[in-house]
């Protein structure tokens, strides 16, 4: 029986703990390290080429005691430079792993990889792929150009 699974957003994204500064960040925005009492989901994530030992570990947080709701008032990001480091760095490694996906698919032509192509789309087409490149870049065209390279069909519009 096939169900429909709903991601949902891990609560570091609403958290002003989410970027470190000289006032604010947690183990796991500065260290990669678990904060002491919050509750989240353990997730094994494939790297860039998706194989088996190229995994890291990450978590969707639902419950932290160093949540810091971020109301939009404060700037969360107080050096421009060092933002925009991370989020080159978050889109480089998500472009690297669709690039992967893509190729594969495109020499196999398999169901499975088709569906793992399908899931790295699904995620970048998210809204907070939109926000972090501050709605600048259009990836569902970057997406298109690079299934052009590899000679695929481009992506169908959503409804």
């Amino acid at each position: 029986m096939e169900t429909n699974q709903t991601k949902k957003p891990s609560l570091c994204w609403k958290c002003k703990n989410a970027v470190p500064s000289a006032s604010s960040g947690c183990s796991w925005s500065r260290a990669f390290q678990p904060v002491e009492g919050w509750t989240a989901d353990r997730k094994h994530t494939a790297k860039g080429n998706g194989s088996a030992d190229d995994v890291y570990e990450t978590y969707c947080v639902t419950a932290c005691p160093e949540y810091r709701k971020d109301d939009g008032c404060d700037v969360l990001c107080r050096n421009d430079e060092g933002c925009l480091r991370i989020a080159e760095h978050v889109l480089r490694l998500q472009m690297n792993k669709y690039r992967s996906a893509l190729q594969r698919y495109a020499r196999s032509r398999s169901d499975n990889d088709l569906a793992q192509l399908k899931a790295v789309e699904r995620e970048l087409f998210t809204p907070y792929y939109a926000a972090l490149m501050m709605h600048s870049v259009d990836l569902r065209q970057v997406c298109n150009e690079e299934r052009r390279r590899v000679g695929l069909p481009e992506l169908e519009e959503r409804e």
